[in-house]
Formats: C-alpha cells, sequence, structure tokens
C-alpha cells in the first residue's frame, strides 16, 4: 500500500480585513493589500493564521505553550526544555533556537496567506468617540470626539494549510559531539529497557543503534541517542497515538474554524467552502484552483486540480453554490468525518 505522505486543505470564508497594516496617518488605520494585474487585493498575513490556528487549539484541546527564553534581545523557544514531543506546538509549527545549542526545525505545516476573492474598492470608513464624549459631557468634563478613518474590506478569503506527515512528530539532530546542555537534559530522562523497547520504534532499521529514552511517558513519546566516532545523532520521536491525536485535532480544527478575534472584531474563520486531499507528497496542489465565478464555486478548475498524480484522494464540503457537481469525480468525496481521513493515514 502506497504510504501517504502529506495532506493539504484550502477553505475559503468569510471575514473583514481584521489583520490590519501600518497607519497611512495618525488617523487613518490601512489594511494589509497585495497588487495583481486586475486590482488590489486584501490578505491576512501567515503569522496572524498560525497565531489564531494555535490559540483555537489551545483552547479546545489544551494545548500548552511551549516555554520561552532569549538570545540577547531575541525572543526563541527554550530548547530542549521545549521539544516537539512535549508541545505539540514546536512539532507543527517548528522552530530556531540559537542559545543555547544552535537547532532549526523547519515547519512541517505550511500555511499560505489568506487572500481576498474580490478586489479591494478603496472603502473607507468614519468612526468617532461619539458615546463616550457624551458620557464625558453628562459628567462636565469638557470633551469632543475624537474622530479617525479605518480602510475597510468584507469578502471571502481563500487559505491553504499543507501538513508534511514524513516531519511530523519526527525531529532529528546531528552534532559532532553531544552538547553538554542537551547531555544533561537526556541523563535526566528515564531509559527504557532494552527488552521493552516499543514495536514501533523497532520498526525502524537502525532502532537498535539508538539509546532510547521516554519523554513524560512512552505513550507520548521518546528520544533515541546513536553516537558513532564523529558524529551524535539524537532524535525525537512522538508515538503512533501522539501523531494521529494531533493530525485528527488539526483537521478538527481547520474544518470547523479558527478563533479569529482582533480589535473586538471577531469574525473567526469558518469555513464556508473546504477541501481537504490526501497527497503523495505534501503540495497544496488546491491553493490556485478553489475560486469564485459570479458567486459560485467554480468546479472547473477543482476538477482539473484533482487530476495531479499527487492527490490519493479528497474530501469537500461546501455552504456556498457550486457551478457544477463534483460529486462524480472518482477521487472526490462529500466531507464524512475526521475519523475517514485518519483511517486513511494510519
Amino acid at each position: 500500500m502506497m504510504k501517504i505522505k502529506g495532506i493539504t486543505a484550502t477553505v475559503i470564508f468569510e471575514s473583514s480585513a481584521v489583520n490590519r497594516d501600518d497607519k497611512l496617518s495618525e488617523s487613518i488605520t490601512s489594511i494589509k493589500k497585495l497588487s495583481r494585474y486586475d486590482g488590489t487585493y486584501s490578505f491576512m498575513s501567515r503569522a496572524f493564521i498560525r497565531h489564531h490556528l494555535f490559540n483555537t487549539l489551545v483552547q479546545l484541546y489544551d494545548w500548552p505553550a511551549a516555554p520561552l527564553t532569549t538570545a540577547k534581545t531575541v525572543i526563541q523557544f527554550s530548547f530542549p526544555e521545549a521539544n516537539i514531543i512535549s508541545y505539540q506546538e514546536m512539532d507543527l509549527f517548528g522552530f530556531m533556537n540559537t542559545n543555547p545549542i544552535s537547532v532549526v526545525r523547519k515547519a512541517p505545516l505550511g500555511i499560505t496567506k489568506a487572500i481576498s476573492l474580490e478586489p479591494w474598492q478603496a472603502d473607507m470608513a468614519f468612526y468617532a468617540n461619539h458615546d463616550l464624549v457624551r458620557r464625558g459631557q453628562q459628567q462636565g468634563l469638557k470633551v469632543n470626539p475624537n474622530p479617525f478613518q479605518k480602510e475597510e474590506h468584507y469578502t471571502f478569503y481563500k487559505v491553504s494549510f499543507t501538513l508534511d506527515l514524513a516531519r511530523l512528530g519526527e525531529h532529528d539532530l546531528y552534532f559532532d559531539k553531544m552538547p553538554e546542555e542537551l547531555g544533561n537534559w537526556i541523563d535526566e530522562l528515564e531509559v527504557i529497557d532494552r527488552d521493552s523497547i516499543p514495536a514501533e520504534l523497532k520498526i525502524r532499521k537502525e532502532f537498535d543503534q539508538f539509546t532510547w529514552h521516554s519523554i513524560n511517558s512512552p505513550e507520548q513519546g521518546y528520544v533515541g541517542v546513536q553516537e558513532a566516532r564523529n558524529l551524535v545523532r539524537v532524535r525525537f520521536q512522538t508515538s503512533q497515538i501522539e501523531k494521529r491525536k494531533r493530525i485528527e485535532q488539526v483537521i478538527n480544527v481547520l474544518k470547523n474554524g479558527l478563533i479569529i478575534h482582533s480589535s473586538t472584531e471577531n469574525y473567526g474563520m469558518v469555513p464556508v467552502f473546504f477541501l481537504l486531499g490526501t497527497l503523495k507528497i505534501p503540495v497544496p496542489v488546491f491553493n490556485s484552483a478553489v475560486t469564485l465565478k459570479d458567486g459560485n464555486i467554480e468546479t472547473s478548475n477543482i476538477i482539473n486540480a484533482l487530476q495531479n498524480d499527487y492527490v490519493v484522494d479528497a474530501w469537500y464540503d461546501s455552504q456556498m453554490p457550486l457551478e457544477d457537481e463534483l460529486a462524480s469525480e472518482i477521487k472526490l468525496h462529500k466531507w464524512a468525518g475526521v475519523n475517514t481521513i485518519i483511517e486513511k493515514l494510519m
């Protein structure tokens, strides 16, 4: 059976442009914008989407926030305490650490900008604090309104998420010699007895070349150390149970919506169209294919994208009208729940 190595999900949601940019002047707040040949489009940044995705996972599944430290004036995660096994955040979103150990982990989850599907028409709104002025005047204060302006854009946005399953739950580090801080930290972990090595570690060809340790519990994950003459290899690896749980939780949040609450505006990122595919390699094959035409989902582009050889299976759900039916496509199915996806992966 072919191993699925990636998942991609493309989402359309309706929102105002709440991820704002710098002020144009003292009293004018701008929105983030991109220019194309056919107009100007508003967008929400990848960092903004990442922040709200993590906060949603924290509130729904109690994901803990990884500890931080500083290197001079730079804020960074406190590795090795902050590692991919103890903190789902480190596993999913990646990190870079320079002090005391230089470590880089590329994020298994790739996120695009959320870009509007309709061009910005230079909308601008005027506001003022009339209620506070009224209340102040009633109390005898000498106050006047402080008017301000905001660029506004209420539209549909498209964003894609692509998860590299081959790298999720695994992090390999290589050193000329074991860093003292990392070695001391590993020495505090419980060594797994050779006779008690979990079966999921034994399926790896090199498992017997490592000394394995458990973090928190064997149900959560392991740290393996392999020492050769000129090389030290350290592997952080979550258990299959933990990896499955993380995939399920991420898909569930993407399908049902993210909390997006900014400057008291809370539209959320609730999908009005959702398309998810399992892949041979992690590439966002649906990102360019999901478009609108006269208020409908343009299905011809999606059908073309489904012909991509990387796509194994796909599922969709839509509250928006479709240009044409999609159900007849051999790779495409109506959404049938997260468990359907998980069964295809594990």
